[in-house]
């Protein structure tokens, strides 16, 4: 799906979703959510091209969705009149996928949101297992994403324990929103702190942000602000 600004500034925002994500052929959750339907329309205001896709649901961060996100991306290049770098607003379980992306699009990533993020799938695994129900629809679809028997992830869960530091040294510009009423992920919470203030050490772009649920409609001008900053160069 996209939305087209009305008066277009050139530059362009791929939305990487939550688990919950969906778009159809009429329609996606983002249109239907008042507040992030909001902040789509406060960045087409600001004359961004806004576009993303399903990207197989809930892939928790499969290669495959990471391939269809690049995919996504050459053809909006193709189609559109938009500089090559383009920005990024990923979602929840959106983090995963951009993990993906790094390796295969760095030098097209100009600047990137994330909204309460899953930095670390290790770490969610761990919360998951708290909750039997939860955590046995969370293993189908993680195993579905993959093409993968369930008594086989087990060493894909031990292997992604450091998953989440390539995200401290990502070279572009990363500005990280964090709600206070999130539960799913709440213990993403300390490991984006560690990211954080490793990024600030190291004299790395980034800004932390913390936000109230009743102030996140408002977020869609801050994103749009953040974007603006990276767009000096060309």
């Amino acid at each position: 799906m996209i939305h087209y600004p009305e008066k277009p500034n050139g530059f362009a925002v791929m939305v990487i979703g939550d688990h919950h994500h969906y778009v159809d052929d009429k329609t996606s959750f983002w249109e239907q959510h008042e507040v992030r339907k909001k902040w789509i329309s406060d960045l087409t205001a600001k004359g961004y091209i806004v576009y993303y896709s399903h990207l197989n649901g809930a892939n928790w961060g499969s290669d495959k969705a990471a391939d269809l996100a690049v995919s996504l991306y050459q053809y909006i290049k193709r189609t559109e009149i938009i500089n090559g770098k383009i920005h990024i607003l990923a979602e929840g379980m959106g983090a995963l996928v951009l993990k993906g992306l790094y390796s295969k699009m760095k030098n097209d990533i100009r600047s990137v949101v994330m909204f309460t993020p899953c930095v670390s799938l290790y770490e969610l695994v761990r919360q998951e297992k708290e909750q039997k129900f939860f955590y046995k629809k969370f293993l189908k679809e993680f195993a579905a994403s993959r093409g993968a028997d369930l008594e086989d992830l087990d060493q894909d869960f031990i292997h992604s324990e450091q998953d989440h530091k390539v995200f401290k040294d990502i070279p572009f510009p990363l500005y990280i929103v964090q709600s206070y009423n999130v539960n799913r992920y709440k213990n993403q919470i300390p490991i984006i702190k560690d990211i954080y203030m490793h990024r600030f050490e190291k004299g790395y772009s980034t800004d932390l942000f913390y936000v109230l649920p009743e102030k996140r409609v408002t977020l869609g001008m801050k994103i749009a602000s953040y974007f603006s900053l990276n767009e000096k160069e060309l």
